[in-house]
């Protein structure tokens, strides 16, 4: 790294997972912000920089520094992420908006905007808006990523706008994946990290106490109750709700058409050990993709724990009906931050379902870190120049 301080703002910055990534890769914090007064608790306990509360909608870009080396931001996407609420006229699908006036503003080298691959939707408006507001001083390129490649244990498929100023491109800044990216969750890549390369040095958590204290811990298992727990111990790995035969199904799922139903695969999801896992929403409701627990027994001593995974096979019956010899259970709060590549010394402010909601609105630390180490050494004169199909920008 120079000796030339690079500065960053964070939009939208949650927990600090983003803004995390950048304070690794060598940038310092000039203005943090987001509208979750927990989530900006847990950012100043854990980071250098300082976050504020404030709700974004409101104006807000006369607050910031000009001429920034970088600025970040993952506006809400709730109305159009395929776990959300789809709702296409929820209010902060346009709060793309206020990041718009934040980089028309600032005027910042560099800004990476991260949302999920819904927003899609409003990427030609976005774009044209940029180079209305800004007088086309941007390049732009987007890229949907799946940050599995990117050093994170997890199956997160994400898209990055990435634009950088015209009188100092020098070059695509973009880490370089551990092997070419695809979507097919299922299929082994060399250089993937493992659910189990990443959380089995955690051993078993600690039990759930509702009427005690959390006393700074987070690696406690919430139980599974009554319906949930029925279908949970009927999951296998790799399985959904569709592994359970008709005969055997709960209320509210008895009886009902299968045939051209996406939930069947999506509720009640159990990871597959030797893959990384499914991407961490932000909720600790079961019956969501990611929120269990793999089925496998720990072995070894305390610091030195292996998974030996439950085989299927030798738990389903003749009918196809699987009944798992471990007790299920969601992921921890400390199973989640792990898997989106927070360090074991972050903390995280308010409850439980607070903690996981934090969790799984950030943006991994370890994506953002390659991210912004590229866009640091494109500022630095480092990175060489990108191919020909690379360095094509949008605009």
């Amino acid at each position: 790294m120079t000796s030339q301080s690079r500065t960053v703002i964070g939009l939208f910055c949650g927990c600090g997972g983003m803004d995390l990534g950048a304070e690794l890769a060598g940038f310092e914090s000039v203005f943090a912000a987001d509208a979750d007064a927990l989530a900006v608790e847990t950012y100043n306990a854990n980071l250098k920089g300082r976050a504020h509360v404030r709700d974004l909608s409101q104006p807000f870009a006369h607050l910031l520094p000009r001429d920034v080396d970088l600025l970040l931001g993952g506006p809400p996407c709730q109305g159009f992420s395929s776990a959300g609420s789809k709702d296409l006229a929820d209010p902060r699908n346009q709060l793309w908006r206020a990041y718009l006036g934040a980089v028309a503003h600032a005027r910042p080298k560099v800004f990476v905007m991260e949302n999920v691959t819904g927003f899609g939707r409003e990427l030609s408006a976005f774009l044209e808006a940029v180079r209305m507001e800004t007088d086309n001083a941007y390049l732009i390129r987007e890229r949907d990523v799946v940050t599995q490649f990117y050093g994170v244990p997890q199956f997160r498929h994400r898209k990055i706008v990435l634009g950088v100023r015209r009188d100092i491109v020098k070059g695509w800044p973009w880490p370089t994946p551990v092997d070419k990216e695809h979507h097919d969750y299922t299929r082994c890549s060399p250089g993937l990290i493992s659910l189990e390369a990443a959380l089995a040095d955690l051993g078993p958590p600690d039990d759930y106490q509702p009427s005690g204290t959390l006393d700074g811990r987070d690696h406690i298992a919430v139980p599974l109750v009554g319906n949930d727990l029925d279908i949970a111990q009927h999951i296998p790995n790799g399985g959904s709700l569709k592994d359970i035969p008709d005969p055997w199904l709960p209320a509210p799922y008895a009886g009902r058409e299968r045939k051209g139903v996406r939930g069947w695969q999506w509720y009640y999801r159990k990871p597959r050990p030797h893959l990384p896992g499914r991407t961490v929403l932000a909720s600790i409701r079961p019956i969501y993709a990611t929120i269990l627990f793999p089925d496998v027994w720990l072995e070894g001593a305390p610091g030195a724990w292996s998974w030996k995974p439950v085989p299927r096979e030798e738990f389903t019956d003749k009918y196809g009906y699987y009944t798992s010899p471990v007790s299920p259970r969601r992921l921890t709060v400390r199973e989640c931050a792990r898997i989106q590549t927070f360090p074991d010394s972050f903390r995280f402010t308010g409850t439980l379902l607070e903690k996981h909601r934090q969790i799984g609105n950030a943006v991994p630390v370890e994506f953002s870190r390659r991210l912004c180490e590229a866009v640091r050494q494109m500022l630095d004169g480092e990175l060489l120049p990108a191919s020909s199909q690379e360095q094509q920008p949008l605009f």
